[in-house]
């Protein structure tokens, strides 16, 4: 079930972002150029290599809920073998007026010889006002992987974005971080044999015109992405609004 929601969530996504529908409030959509560097550090550690991705992003707000959803190709430029996916569906469905809601998500990652979807279940909270929000969750969380498939024990975590202006200028501080606690021993012995991991991104946006945006991550992971012990990389943007 979990499955079949999030798939109709990221081909509603970008298809309802900008629709005149009754239920609509406000959407967002963009395509963006990504360069992930990796640090020394963690190039030492694992086989992992920097790379440049394109990316689709896009989001709805209804009175009913919330629609996000992204699709990543990695290594553009190359051909083949390095060339990588990855995408992700967001559903939170608010309970009424309480601040809850069922919460929804799933996560995709392709590359010759592996594969690997992420799914998360339970229930979220939102809260914020003028300029920012704050966006918890926590579900059960559920694996299909080359490697290992079942229950995978549970994810919790947040979305935190603030807006603001700096001499007329629009900046934006945005931070996701996801816990994953309780994982299966089959699944954790790829990641550095940790039933508990962490990852997630800070990062600032600074939209230069209204169709233009640039922007600077701080990308980390601990047990996590397929390598033991702690991991960071920088990303850097330019992102067109449509």
């Amino acid at each position: 079930m979990i499955r079949s929601i999030a798939l109709s969530t990221f081909a509603f996504t970008l298809l309802l972002s900008n629709a005149g529908h009754a239920d609509y409030q406000w959407g967002f959509g963009n395509i963006s150029l990504n360069h992930l560097d990796w640090s020394q550090g963690t190039e030492d550690k694992s086989t992992k290599k920097d790379f440049t991705y394109l990316e689709i992003e896009g989001g709805a707000q209804h009175t009913w809920g919330e629609l996000y959803g992204f699709f990543d190709i990695e290594n553009v430029g190359k051909t083949g073998d390095d060339v990588r996916t990855a995408s992700k569906a967001n559903l939170r469905y608010y309970l009424g007026q309480t601040g809850f809601s069922v919460y929804a998500h799933a996560y995709a990652f392709s590359a010759l010889g592996f594969s690997e979807q992420n799914r998360v279940l339970g229930l979220g909270y939102q809260v914020g006002g003028e300029g920012w929000s704050f966006k918890p969750f926590l579900g059960f969380h559920d694996v299909s992987q080359t490697y290992f498939s079942g229950s995978n024990g549970y994810m919790g975590g947040w979305v935190l974005i603030y807006i603001f202006k700096i001499k007329g200028h629009e900046f934006m501080f945005a931070d996701w971080h996801e816990y994953e606690f309780d994982r299966k021993e089959a699944y954790a012995a790829g990641n550095g044999a940790s039933k508990v991991s962490h990852n997630g991104a800070a990062s600032i946006w600074w939209t230069a015109v209204k169709e233009m945006s640039l922007g600077l991550q701080y990308r980390y992971a601990q047990d996590k992405l397929g390598t033991p012990g702690s991991q960071s990389a920088v990303i850097s943007t330019i992102r067109y609004n449509f």
